[in-house]
């Protein structure tokens, strides 16, 4: 046993001593390393055979039976061998042949066995070292490479000087919300397993596809297997088990795509400019696939002056409210409105759609949202001072504000200040996307009736669940859609008939209803024979600064139209 302490053995050891290191390269190591102590242990043969089960990180386990050490001069065949098994039914044999014409004694297998386990430290920690590599970069559900892999494979093909042979792609599914809020979260790991499975019989080794979280994922191709792939993830069929049976899923992806120019490119930057086209397809374009162009950056570059200059324009009270009337088709007297922002800012009008979308992106569009329910209650109460009397007034509330668990107070506290009667406020709210966000909506829902405030569901029928809706949740108003208002003056049209029969079933439910977007007489009349007798829309007017609808609610002005 003293001679494991040898100079032999302390040579052995230091050979193995690499800091991270894999499993293949250890058992590679070790030949060179047994040579140190062969001769004094007198082994002639040593044998490791590895059986590491299935994982994760290793979906075909491993096996391998490896001669570490060979002795040209031949070796015995009595062995000395141990078992030493691994978690998981995994485990390591050992078999060690003496040299030619030697038989181990007692002492000799006592060194051995050391022997023995100090290989099966050095394995174990290889082998934990490769894993620990791999989850470094590895995407844990969908085992693709992860972002962190994608850089560094990225910045490997920069240093060979090959990076601009390559595209970026950077991909998300056009419908994965949808099968997370119908199937679950759990069929949804399944289907972004299964996808990713699919991604993986793609590319080659000089390629790669990693998943970026959720349901993005970026490739890096070369230029000429672009358009293939791009048709390749157009529609993807994925069949997963629901309840006792099997449906298939067609999985389509929106994607922005940046080739990487000659003179090179970050790779961070060729990142962004794909995800930024990608951005831009959602948006505006609303093509599956949009390549970058520089007019990308310049609507990017105001993105980002949107966001940087709100906080000030808020301080400076740069948003107006302007105020659209909802018209009572049975008075024609103005029996509502909707309070709708806009931002004057360095003498220019901003029309909210050049905003409030990058606003609700960013997460500030509940700040806007609020400013603009403190003027309302502000102008209500200026309105009662001057002995006009309000006609209630919606207000928009994004999804995002259900996240607040103290929503209804900080509601109620803006009310309260200025003192007006919570009936004057509607809440207009729009449909939400998930189990969570729905119990959030109805609990939200169910205590502004508590407190007198009326809520509407804004573009109903344009949701995945709007059914759903007007069954569990308890809304006063819907709020129909201009998409079926366009086309209603045929009666023979598909919008006629399912508009019909909506404002029959929820009138049928005992709440009100309203339909946006009339601009024209022959509508109006379609609608009040349907009984919608409250329409908003450019037949009356269109959004009013607070003067002009001032002026209108203290006429106590008459709509003209004969219907």
């Amino acid at each position: 046993m003293n001679l494991l302490c040898s100079e032999e053995f302390l040579r052995f050891f230091n050979t193995m001593q690499v800091e991270t290191i894999s499993l293949d390269d250890a058992l590679n190591l070790m030949p060179g390393a047994l040579t140190h102590i062969a001769s004094v242990l007198h082994i002639g043969k040593f044998e490791v055979n590895i059986s590491f089960p299935p994982s994760p990180q290793e979906p075909n386990g491993y096996n391998a039976l490896r001669i570490l050490y060979d002795d040209p001069n031949g070796h015995g065949y009595i062995s000395h061998s141990r078992v030493i098994r691994q978690a998981e039914k995994g485990r390591i044999s050992f078999a060690v042949f003496p040299s030619t014409d030697y038989e181990f004694s007692d002492d000799d297998k006592g060194s051995l066995d050391f022997l023995i386990k100090c290989i099966h430290l050095i394995v174990v920690r290889s082998e934990l070292s490769e894993q620990l590599q791999k989850r470094q970069f590895t995407d844990y559900m969908t085992q693709l490479p992860n972002n962190a892999y994608f850089m560094k494979f990225s910045n490997d093909l920069s240093l060979r000087g090959t990076i601009n042979k390559y595209t970026v792609i950077f991909s998300n599914l056009r419908n994965f919300n949808y099968i997370n809020q119908q199937m679950g979260s759990q069929v949804g790991d399944i289907v972004l397993r299964e996808y990713s499975h699919k991604l993986k019989k793609f590319y080659g080794s000089d390629e790669l596809i990693a998943r970026f979280g959720g349901d993005n994922f970026v490739a890096l191709l070369k230029n000429e297997n672009v358009n293939r792939y791009l048709d390749y993830i157009s529609v993807i069929s994925i069949t997963v088990a629901s309840g006792n049976q099997t449906k298939t899923l067609t999985v389509n992806a929106r994607s922005g795509i940046y080739p990487i120019p000659t003179n090179g490119s970050n790779i961070g930057e060729a990142i962004n400019r794909a995800n930024a086209s990608l951005a831009y397809s959602k948006r505006v374009s609303d093509n599956d696939r949009v390549w970058f162009r520089d007019e990308i950056l310049e609507r990017i570059n105001k993105d980002r002056e949107v966001v940087s200059s709100f906080r000030t324009a808020l301080i400076h009270k740069e948003f107006l409210v302007y105020y659209q009337p909802k018209v009572s088709l049975d008075s024609r007297h103005i029996s509502g409105c909707e309070a709708l922002v806009r931002w004057k800012h360095d003498g220019n009008m901003i029309p909210p759609g050049m905003f409030v979308p990058i606003l609700e992106e960013e997460g500030f569009i509940c700040d806007l949202d609020f400013y603009v329910l403190e003027r309302v209650c502000e102008d209500i109460r200026n309105w009662i001072g001057k002995g006009i009397t309000p006609a209630r007034v919606s207000v928009n509330f994004s999804k995002l504000h259900l996240r607040n668990e103290n929503l209804i107070n900080d509601v109620m506290d803006i009310i309260s200040k200025y003192r007006i009667n919570p009936g004057y406020i509607e809440i207009e709210l729009t449909e939400s996307s998930s189990a969570t966000d729905f119990a959030a909506l109805t609990d939200f829902v169910n205590k502004l009736k508590e407190h007198g405030i009326r809520t509407s569901i804004d573009d109903f029928g344009t949701g995945y669940s709007s059914l759903s809706l007007i069954k569990d949740l308890n809304v006063d108003i819907i709020k129909i859609d201009k998409s079926f208002v366009d086309h209603i003056a045929d009666t023979q049209s598909k919008d006629y008939i399912i508009l019909n029969s909506i404002l029959s079933m929820v009138m049928g439910l005992g709440m009100d209803v309203i339909a946006e977007g009339c601009e024209t007489v022959e509508q109006a009349k379609v609608l009040y024979d349907m009984n919608c007798r409250m329409i908003q829309g450019y037949l009356f007017d269109k959004p009013l600064s607070h003067d002009e609808y001032t002026q209108k609610l203290s006429d106590n002005h008459i709509y003209e139209i004969e219907l």
